[in-house]
């Protein structure tokens, strides 16, 4: 997994708490991997950064930075594949 810098970790961060606000207010149950907040469960064998689940409907969001976008190819495969297998929508979302 890449290191991103204080700048970077914070719009990373930033973004997790903008899309976890964007799923709560859609009416979706959401677990994010924020500082203290109870974190995802591990899907493909990794903790991705938002799981927002809304009936039968499951969304697993990666945020990446401009540090990050190309260099957590694994994680991102990994995760992607493990969503498949669940049956939900995997995305990636850079934070600018």
């Amino acid at each position: 997994m890449a290191k991103r810098g204080k700048i970077g970790q914070a719009r990373h961060d930033g973004k997790v708490q903008q899309r976890l606000n964007h799923y709560k207010d859609q009416g979706f149950s959401v677990k994010a991997d924020l500082p203290d907040r109870a974190k995802p469960r591990k899907i493909g064998g990794r903790i991705p950064d938002i799981v927002a689940k809304k009936g039968k409907q499951l969304i697993v969001e990666e945020i990446e930075t401009a540090s990050t976008k190309n260099s957590d190819k694994d994680q991102q495969t990994r995760l992607r594949e493990g969503t498949k297998k669940l049956g939900g929508t995997f995305k990636i979302i850079i934070a600018k």
